[in-house]
């Protein structure tokens, strides 16, 4: 007992020195206009010294939001880098990235990665990903552009937080990598929406998934009924658990979705899909069809599992076209960072 009150005397003394030394060193460093070294030198004591508060159980459950580190290669055709390793001991709830200079659109961001010790744990474009976030009801903003592990209609604690990456449980690097083309001098800086780590006992269950999305194309020949290339939908594979099945289509009329011999979900009239999510708050978005699994915002209950742990031995999607078209398929899933 007397260790363990004399290393919390030690924490509580080091954070009460510690703490206001490193806020006073960001704010000087700012008012005297030290230079950048000085300023991110600061700023790695205050975000270190939070995250051992956050492990120690001293912090609890403040939301912050931090820039992230400078982009590497902003250039007008390239792969934009930033190392998210100053994120190391948050839960990483949100990324936000400004676009600027003379020209940087949405749509000149080709590419964008999250890696996750290498693996790529989301996958889509600046285009997909505005338009799924605007779906999910993000406001709109040219020159911003959300990430979003959260689940912000949510019904629930663990329904919001479900999916938010505890940098913690074992991840060793992070970065953010966005692929830029066609644009003419451009900026990019970002902010993370961090929390402490995911370690109380409510969170044991979800703590280790992620918010992920995994990405594929595919050509229709024509009008008809195709088998759509869900990624990871097979059981026979792994399977998931999904949220959404977001198709990027001019084309698509309706889909339907069958697990284990079971059609669970079936709308055949786009206008009806359109129509019901508004219903909850949805903002639907042109050539953009959403399977939402979730639109309720009863994220624990409404998922659709289609791994063979939860009895699922055969998944498929069809979707249903009035023309030929080439289509991205995008999910959303909750996966944890050692499957795919």
């Amino acid at each position: 007992m007397r260790h363990t009150l004399t290393a919390a005397l030690r924490a509580c003394i080091l954070i009460a020195v510690a703490l206001p030394a490193a806020i006073y060193t960001i704010a000087i460093a700012g008012a005297v206009g030290l230079d950048q070294v000085a300023r991110s030198a600061a700023r790695r004591a205050h975000d270190a010294l939070f995250a051992y508060m956050g492990r120690a159980g001293l912090a609890l459950g403040a939301a912050q939001l931090i820039p992230l580190q400078p982009f590497t290669n902003v250039v007008p055709a390239g792969i934009a880098i930033s190392d998210l390793s100053n994120l190391f001991g948050y839960t990483v709830e949100r990324l936000i990235l400004q676009l600027g200079g003379t020209a940087l659109t949405k749509a000149m961001l080709t590419g964008l990665q999250l890696k996750a010790n290498g693996k790529v744990i989301f996958d889509s474009t600046g285009v997909a990903t505005d338009a799924r976030e605007q779906y999910r009801g993000i406001t709109a903003n040219a020159n911003f552009l959300t990430i979003d592990f959260l689940e912000l209609k949510a019904r629930s604690k663990l329904g919001l937080m479900g999916g938010a990456i505890d940098t913690t449980l074992g991840i060793k690097n992070l970065r953010l990598e966005v692929t830029i083309a066609g644009a003419t001098a451009p900026t990019l800086a970002g902010w993370a929406e961090v929390s402490i780590p995911q370690t109380s006992k409510e969170y044991q269950n979800v703590r280790p998934l992620i918010a992920r999305v995994h990405r594929n194309t595919m050509t229709i020949g024509g009008a008809g009924t195709f088998l759509l290339a869900v990624p990871h939908i097979d059981p026979n594979q792994g399977g998931s658990i999904f949220k959404r099945i977001a198709v990027f289509s001019a084309n698509i009329t309706g889909a339907r979705v069958e697990r284990s011999g079971i059609r669970e979900w079936d709308v055949s009239v786009a206008a009806m899909n359109s129509f019901n999510q508004g219903e909850y708050g949805r903002v639907p978005q042109a050539s953009l069809f959403v399977i939402d699994f979730v639109v309720d915002g009863l994220q624990e209950d409404r998922v659709l599992d289609t791994r063979p742990a939860a009895g699922c031995n055969i998944a498929a999607c069809y979707g249903t076209f009035s023309a030929a078209e080439t289509i991205t398929i995008e999910s959303e899933v909750l996966e944890p960072l050692d499957v795919y």
